[in-house]
């Protein structure tokens, strides 16, 4: 598939086929955010595996700081000046891993579109021996806090005209229904938060985004619009 998708801002998508046209790129690092066993069993040839609880605050679930970004991405082999692909199997961790990047100021970072399914499936190369690279010393090239709102941030902005806060997780997290991991005397939501799971934005048969008018519908139904305030989590 080629990259002239329909979205405003395709720039942090990356096809299969410009991943295979960019494979052998010296600047290039490829981070696999899927499981040890699926990353054991066939992985994109020179991809680095996202180690378990990687971009969280050591003792905490909260992100972490620059200096520990830099530390973590650094011992993978990453550079600042390299380009950055992520990808998983349509999970959140590929996406939380271009988050990071780009919350921490990474100038070239991109999500593989449709992940390995799309790889796969449009005939890309497999690998199964485990990648790894010399440690880097990674340089911060600057902070994008817009990208994170802090605790603080979100408590003096709940009920705040012109702010929406979505709530990405499944229904039953929603609800309270189903907390799954969290603490069941405080399951359900942020008061006010309007509910649109992150993978309802997916199309399942291909594993990439659905079109662009597609989601913008999805989204202005739920007072998700380009002139709100997001706070999603």
């Amino acid at each position: 598939m080629s990259d002239s998708w329909d979205y405003p801002n395709p720039e942090p998508l990356a096809s299969a086929d410009w991943l295979k046209a960019h494979l052998n790129d010296t600047a290039l690092r490829i981070i696999d955010g899927r499981g040890e066993r699926e990353y054991a069993a066939g992985h994109i040839p020179g991809a680095i595996l996202l180690p378990s609880g990687s971009f969280k605050a050591v003792g905490s679930s909260e992100t972490c700081s620059p200096e520990e970004f830099a530390a973590a991405v650094g011992a993978m082999g990453v550079r600042a000046t390299d380009t950055v692909v992520c990808y998983d199997s349509n999970g959140p961790t590929a996406g939380r891993t271009w988050w990071a990047f780009t919350r921490f100021g990474h100038q070239s970072v991109k999500f593989l579109h449709g992940g390995f399914g799309a790889w796969t499936g449009s005939g890309g190369p497999i690998s199964t021996g485990a990648v790894s690279m010399p440690q880097a010393e990674y340089r911060l090239s600057g902070d994008r806090p817009g990208y994170a709102c802090t605790l603080p941030q979100a408590l003096a902005s709940v009920n705040r005209t012109g702010v929406v806060f979505w709530d990405t997780r499944s229904e039953g997290e929603f609800t309270g229904a189903d907390p799954r991991t969290n603490d069941p005397a405080k399951a359900g939501h942020i008061p006010g938060a309007v509910h649109l799971e992150y993978s309802a934005l997916v199309d399942h048969a291909t594993g990439m985004f659905k079109p662009a008018a597609e989601m913008r519908a999805l989204l202005a139904v739920r007072g998700i619009t380009p002139e709100s305030e997001v706070v999603a989590y």
